[in-house]
């Protein structure tokens, strides 16, 4: 088990290439990756106290606005601030790199108990004649040890870089030493991300050909294809594709679109290759660029056309396996299409009439229409429900007689 402090996540960040590596070595299952529940209120706490000054930062500005303007004017309502919003959305984010370890009701007790009287990893400011400190850095030391003590069979890392509290790794003060006993070959504390990281994850060669057909290859397009659907899904809004009466590449413009009838998948390209060896396999990241595209059902101007979009990840795969295992490790949302996309899309992909749809597609689009006609329901203008539920009727009319 790898357990880390709030530092060393707060250095490394949530998109970059050591985060990346801590993702693989989760996914790939060498190590389980975690932080105490003590880190994890940390990182979120830091973020909802930011957004917070951030809120009321915008309040005294409105508010002054309004002071210093003569006439009456309108002003964005802020409303109410939402920073359990906030602390659950960091949560989330960091949960894609660690799992969360509990923590004891008798760990809280001693980490209290430690900082009343000053012991280490907590301490007394001035001599003692003040504050003292140390309780959440005290909730993550035996948090640690208590993973440690009730897992005998694994071995715990414990990194931090926090070496004025924890220290170093080579000696400790009482009783941090008595809580390592009989954990000796079992507790290695590190304090950096590398040292960890070469214990598990040893450089490689990339054989870019290699990394294209991983890339290229059926179960990863369609997992890519699958990973994008369920997101869009599940977001229940419309989003940006760029759309033509033709085919796509011709007289093309960007429009907002439902959904597609049967997408694919395509690689428009890859960079930021990386390839390490973990046991006996070789696995890769890179950041790759993936063209989407089908028949979509488009807002405005109501109608079907043939669409696409873009959607950039960062992907795990096995660059030498027949089955590559792509993972998406991170991504960021999709985007209407630029000029050189269009030359991945083969044209004999793309369908003019609405009637050449299979059995398949015309289950997707069926399901489209009936998710349009919920979104219909809130718009407030009355023609623009009119004209969705039109479309939907229209569409399944000409199914239904094909």
């Amino acid at each position: 088990m790898i357990i880390m402090d709030t530092c060393i996540l707060r250095e490394c960040g949530l998109g970059s290439s050591s985060a990346d590596l801590l993702r693989t070595i989760r996914q790939v299952g060498i190590e389980r990756v975690a932080v105490p529940w003590m880190v994890m209120e940390e990182l979120a706490a830091q973020q909802a106290v930011k957004y917070q000054q951030k809120f009321r930062a915008a309040e005294d500005a409105v508010r002054a606005l309004q002071q210093a303007t003569p006439w009456s004017i309108r002003t964005m309502l802020l409303g109410n601030p939402a920073p359990d919003r906030v602390r659950q959305h960091w949560r989330d984010a960091y949960g894609t790199i660690v799992d969360v370890i509990p923590t004891s009701e008798s760990a809280l007790r001693e980490a209290a108990f430690r900082e009343a009287n000053a012991l280490a990893p907590c301490k007394a400011s001035d001599g003692g004649k003040s504050a003292k400190t140390g309780f959440r850095d005290a909730v993550i030391w035996l948090s640690a040890i208590e993973y440690a003590k009730e897992h005998p069979e694994e071995v715990t890392y414990f990194i931090s870089s926090n070496t004025r509290d924890f220290g170093d790794g080579s000696s400790y003060p009482f009783p941090m030493n008595q809580d390592l006993r009989g954990l000796a070959e079992r507790f290695i504390h590190l304090t950096t991300l590398d040292g960890v990281v070469s214990r598990f994850a040893q450089p490689a060669e990339t054989d870019e050909d290699a990394v294209r057909r991983a890339l290229t290859s059926s179960d990863s397009l369609q997992i890519i294809t699958e990973e994008l659907m369920g997101q869009l899904q599940a977001r229940r809004t419309s989003f940006q594709c760029t759309i033509s009466w033709g085919r796509l590449g011709d007289d093309v413009k960007r429009a907002s679109v439902f959904g597609f009838a049967s997408p694919v998948s395509v690689l428009g390209s890859f960079r930021d290759v990386d390839a390490y060896r973990m046991g006996e396999h070789e696995w890769c990241t890179a950041t790759v660029r993936w063209v989407i595209y089908g028949t979509a059902t488009i807002i405005a101007p109501i109608g079907l056309a043939p669409a696409g979009c873009a959607w950039e990840t960062r992907v795990l795969f096995n660059p030498s396996s027949d089955d590559p295992r792509l993972t998406v490790l991170r991504s960021s949302n999709s985007t209407a299409l630029e000029n050189g996309d269009f030359n991945v899309v083969p044209a004999e992909h793309w369908l003019d009439e609405t009637e050449d749809l299979d059995g398949g597609s015309r289950i997707a689009l069926e399901r489209q229409l009936r998710n349009m006609l919920v979104f219909s329901n809130s718009f407030e203008n009355r023609q623009v429900r009119k004209s969705l539920s039109w479309l939907r009727n229209a569409v399944r009319h000409e199914l239904d007689e094909n």
